[in-house]
């Protein structure tokens, strides 16, 4: 038993030691109970109240959510992934570790160690690896900004390329199910954007292989073992179709698809131009707007961050907040400098530099010289692309061009996140030159000056930051020199006040970059000169590889506590406390009516969520919300949420509130029932709300989509419903003049909402629910009826003379026939992979 057990022994000894360095990082968690805050989880936690109330009081799963921006499809919020086999393996390999924190750096650890043994590395080698790949700022920055799921498939991103590079090299059929099962777990996390940004790098991959294998001649087994790939692929996608399939369906209606509106006004544009003005630029109509999705572009000295930490600040934080730096600043003007940003670079702000790791950075330059092996130029081109990517704007002719051809590449915003490749590439190759080097030590002493070129790359360049930091750098923002020379401008007499201002921000950001620098420097000194040492005979290989893992964790270990440490920890009351119920969300709670949106106008009602945990909000937050409720708040709801707040700071009371409310139509049909202004004043009650649903005396029948939503501030709502000519068929039998009979909702289930009506005539019917064809049917007296758009987002249907019970329904057949799908499929890859254990276990006998 013990024979059988000791090829395991060493990675058992891994995931030990793997799970106690990760504990010691996040004691906190484990010994005293207390939980990181983490912004957008609090998000979360907010947009999926609705939803995790009813999942405990019910067990069901609801897929629709009224909680945010009137009501929206819940995939994006809370999935269901119970019928898919990949959920229950990533609940495995986290070994019962906290989810939010500790599972995800053991993930980070282990998937890379299993990468890096795959590919013929040895223990200690693969642990190097782990821990320079694990530690990286990035992951841990975006594990304290709470974007968990994003951290879990940066996680897999290794052991999906493990199984990929063990399949052209190696075994084919244990690599292809190897990729199977990460590939699957991968997309099961449901973070589209870092999948992407895999798939591309897995596209390299695959067509430097196929390079290779034309000038091999190997090209048959090239198509074998790839076959084999996409197989895997498509067994890694199935379980995951139910995710994958609602995603996509929505994505067709949400900002990320295809804008009706803006392609109308773009027509017309082009239309009104002559000439010349033809060639200018009209707005995107299918995809994120590029403003939008190039907001977070990466500069292309800040690249070099990678290398040096506080090369540009590192974060968005007050540098008040660097004692050591403030102390060299000025006396008059330190409570100036202390409000400014330590981060200047070409984002708006940012929680943190991507740092792969000074003595990483070394390795990955080392084995461009060094390592002649294959994967060098994939992962060299993999590392190239994603450094190009992140730049953004800063390099605009390139990415607008990836934006407008490259298939899908227009749905994702922030794309500094291309750099999740950089933090895979760059360790893979430089321990793929440790490894050469360490196999053969007289590498070093036959390519000296190799080295010595490797030690100025990297080495060199921090010490030149440290010394000459001016030469390349003013260390401030523009918007920042544009304010403060406007400010110089109009009051010239204190123009040398305004001068030595700028110097002392200048010189904070400075020190930042120079105690970095230098810091930099030391690491690649003492790193370089082990390997020195080693090739020389005068270190051991007993001694290196430990050294140099307990060098890497030091030098990140380090630069990680800036981003997370204790003072983020806080006890799990305190962060539930984060949802407290204020004065005016227990008023609101008292009213008993199911049903009724809640708009709070004390802070940006479309970036919190505190409203959407409490109540049916107007506002929320989420990065992908519906676009014609999108194209409402552009052009309607912002302008009501201003003019309310404009109308509070001006009179400094409720007086004429009332009144304000009777000019906005689109809050009024949107059913607000309650303005929240302050959280501890009792709510304006709207007496305009229009309720739940209304009979109509006339339709007006629009043919453009932009007549379509300017209607909604002409027409009198209560009397008349604007439908687009595409609806205008299902009208034929609707009685229109009069407005006779009641209409009720019964019933509220946010997949479920059941209306009783009384018409003495056939009638129309606007209900103020948001409308979304992928899913939601309507039922009169049991028989489906066709649901209609009405007033641009709202639902409406032709009501028969006479009792009626209607009913609506949010049955997606994307979700519904996809559960089956993944159900089945996931007992078809179960059974696989019995089979391939059983013939294994066969072979071995």
């Amino acid at each position: 038993m013990i024979n059988k057990l000791k090829p395991f022994l060493p990675y058992l000894a891994a995931i030990a030691f793997f799970v106690a360095l990760t504990l010691a990082y996040f004691n906190p968690v484990i010994l005293k109970g207390k939980q990181l805050i983490q912004s957008d989880n609090i998000h979360a936690v907010g947009m999926a109240k609705e939803l995790v109330d009813l999942e405990k009081s019910t067990g069901e799963k609801a897929q629709w959510t009224n909680s945010m921006f009137g009501g929206m499809p819940a995939y994006q919020i809370k999935g269901d992934s119970s019928a898919n086999l990949f959920s229950y393996i990533n609940r495995f390999f986290r070994l019962g570790l906290p989810y939010h924190s500790v599972a995800i750096v053991f993930l980070y650890l282990l998937g890379f160690f299993l990468l890096l043994r795959s590919m013929g590395f040895s223990h200690w080698l693969s642990i190097a690896g782990a821990v320079a790949f694990g530690f990286g700022s990035y992951n841990f920055i975006i594990i304290i900004a709470g974007h968990i799921t994003q951290a879990y498939a940066v996680a897999l991103m290794a052991p999906v390329l493990a199984g990929i590079i063990y399949t052209y090299n190696k075994n084919r059929w244990g690599g292809g199910l190897i990729t199977a099962i990460a590939l699957g777990a991968e997309i099961a996390y449901n973070h589209v954007q870092v999948t992407y940004y895999l798939a591309i790098l897995i596209l390299i991959i695959v067509l430097e292989k196929l390079v290779r294998a034309i000038v091999n001649n190997t090209v048959h087994d090239f198509i074998n073992r790839s076959t084999i790939l996409l197989v895997a692929a498509i067994l890694g996608v199935l379980p995951n179709i139910t995710n994958l399939w609602t995603t996509y369906e929505y994505g067709k209606y949400s900002m990320r698809g295809k804008s009706e509106l803006q392609a109308e006004l773009n027509k017309e544009m082009k239309q009104a131009q002559t000439g010349d003005e033809q060639k200018e630029k009209t707005h995107r109509t299918d995809g994120l707007d590029p403003d939008y999705v190039f907001a977070w572009s990466y500069g292309k000295m800040e690249t070099f961050s990678l290398l040096i930490p506080n090369l540009m600040g590192g974060a968005s934080d007050a540098l008040a907040n660097k004692p050591e730096v403030m102390a060299q600043v000025d006396d008059r003007l330190k409570s100036i400098v202390g409000e400014q940003y330590q981060y200047w670079g070409s984002k708006p702000f940012t929680s943190g530099p991507v740092y792969v790791g000074a003595l990483t950075f070394f390795l990955f330059v080392l084995a461009l010289f060094f390592y002649q092996g294959r994967e060098k130029w994939w992962l060299l081109a993999g590392t190239i692309l994603s450094v190009v990517l992140a730049w953004g704007y800063n390099l605009e002719w390139f990415n607008m061009f990836m934006f407008n051809h490259f298939p899908l590449y227009n749905k994702f915003r922030t794309v500094e996140m291309a750099l999740v490749i950089a933090t895979v590439t760059i360790p893979l190759l430089g321990l793929l030159g440790l490894k050469a080097v360490v196999e053969k030590p007289t590498l070093i002493k036959e390519k000296s000056a190799h080295f010595l070129i490797t030690f100025l790359l990297s080495g060199g360049v921090a010490l030149v930051f440290y010394l000459f930091p001016d030469l390349f750098f003013n260390f401030m923002a523009d918007h920042e020199l544009t304010a403060i020379n406007a400010q110089k401008a109009a009051s010239p007499d204190q123009a040398a006040m305004y001068d030595l201002l700028i110097s002392e921000i200048a010189g904070a950001r400075m020190s930042l970059l120079k105690t970095d620098a230098l810091r930099s420097f030391i690491f690649i000194l003492l790193g370089s000169g082990s390997l020195w040492f080693f090739a020389t005979g005068k270190l051991t290989r007993k001694y290196l590889l430990p050294g140099l893992i307990l060098l890497i964790l030091i030098d990140m270990w380090g630069v990680d506590r800036r981003y997370i440490n204790n003072s983020h920890f806080v006890p799990a009351r305190q962060l539930r406390q984060q949802f407290t119920q204020s004065e005016a969300d227990k008023a609101i709670l008292n009213d008993k009516d199911p049903n009724f949106r809640v708009f709070a106008i004390y802070s940006n009602p479309f970036s919190e969520v505190n409203t959407s945990y409490f109540h049916k909000s107007l506002g929320g937050y989420h990065g992908a919300k519906l676009q014609r409720y999108q194209d409402v708040i552009d052009n309607y709801l912002i302008e009501n949420y201003q003019s309310m707040v404009a109308h509070l700071q001006e009179t400094q009371t409720l007086d004429d509130f009332d009144t304000l409310l009777s000019t906005m139509p689109v809050v009024n049909m949107l059913n607000t029932r309650y303005i929240i202004v302050h959280p501890k004043m009792p709510p304006v009650r709207n007496p305009y709300a229009m309720g739940n649903a209304w009979l109509v005396k006339d339709v007006k029948i629009v043919s453009s989509v932009k007549d379509e939503l300017f209607a909604l501030q002409t027409e009198d709502l209560h009397k008349t419903a604007i439908i687009h000519a595409d609806f205008a068929a299902q009208l034929e039998n609707v009685t229109m003049g009069t407005i006779g009979g009641s209409i009720k909702l019964t019933a509220y289930h946010p997949e479920r909402l059941e209306y009783h009506a009384h018409v003495e005539t056939p009638q129309m019917a606007v209900f103020s629910e948001i409308y979304y064809p992928a899913g939601w049917k309507a039922y009169i007296n049991g028989i489906e009826t066709p649901v209609l758009r009405a007033d641009y987002l709202l639902r409406a249907l032709p009501i028969p003379a006479g009792e009626s019970t209607i009913e609506f329904r949010f049955e997606p057949v994307s979700y519904h026939f996809g559960k089956i799908l993944a159900a089945f499929s996931s007992l078809v890859i179960l059974g696989l992979f019995g089979i391939y254990l059983y013939r294994r276990k066969t072979l071995i006998d």
